[in-house]
């Protein structure tokens, strides 16, 4: 797959660290810098993101202090982590851990919480990216793309910026036009369905495209599906997205 997506062109991948190093894997930044590296030297690709940072754990933002400063101590491995590998995004997604019935008691917690995970980002070269996920992902706090603008301008740190997710985009309904109010915030994009099906053309991947090089976007942008046990759908997707960025 890596060489496949060298021939195509692509220039990044994201991963999920717990599909490289299973157990433990923030405890491996100088295995993790070794493979970034042979990745980069062999197939062009260098680490755009990371993803389920979080995966495995079930601690929560909003139930106690102890469980908070867990979740605080755990990430702030995952961005040394991440710039071990010289990777430049964190999706904060996580939404089981997010998730409450008090979103405006519990907002000056969550800008607490994530002021000192951007502070901490910003030192070590990387960006803590907030993602917004609707309600089929089983959380009820921040499930509209504004909804995480909002929350990143409350914590107003230069390392608290927006992951797009054009899944929730899609789900949501929402205008892909308000991208252009919000692009001083956007580090990130995931070109996604609801569910991570499969990805269908849309009229709605040519707006993005055009949008993006309207605001002379510089960062990634992401192919984001579920695995469905087929390179075949990989490829077509790999070679209609390439289609879209010329």
């Amino acid at each position: 797959m890596y060489e496949i997506l060298r021939s195509y062109g692509y220039q990044g991948l994201e991963i999920a660290p717990t599909r490289i190093f299973m157990e433990h894997p923030y405890s491996h930044r100088a295995e993790a810098k070794h493979w970034a590296t042979e990745l980069k030297n062999e197939y062009g690709l260098k680490i755009s993101s990371i993803q389920s940072i979080w995966y495995g754990r079930q601690e929560k933002i909003f139930e106690t202090e102890n469980e908070r400063k867990i979740l605080v101590n755990y990430t702030k491995k995952a961005i040394l982590f991440a710039e071990s590998i010289g990777c430049k995004n964190i999706v904060f997604g996580c939404p089981r851990n997010r998730d409450t019935d008090n979103i405006t008691g519990n907002m000056s917690i969550a800008i607490d919480f994530f002021k000192e995970l951007g502070d901490y980002a910003i030192k070590h070269n990387t960006i803590v990216a907030i993602e917004a996920n609707p309600l089929i992902y089983n959380t009820r706090f921040i499930n509209t793309t504004e909804q995480a603008v909002e929350l990143i301008y409350k914590v107003s740190s230069e390392g608290v910026k927006l992951n797009v997710d054009l899944g929730t985009i899609i789900y949501n309904k929402e205008d892909i036009g308000y991208l252009r109010q919000v692009a001083e915030v956007i580090n990130h994009i995931h070109i996604s369905e609801p569910n991570l099906n499969i990805i269908e053309r849309r009229d709605m991947h040519k707006q993005l495209f055009a949008l993006l090089k309207d605001i002379n976007y510089q960062h990634f942008v992401s192919i984001e599906m579920g695995n469905k046990d087929s390179i075949e759908d990989v490829v077509r997707v790999l070679e209609y997205v390439k289609s879209l960025n010329v």
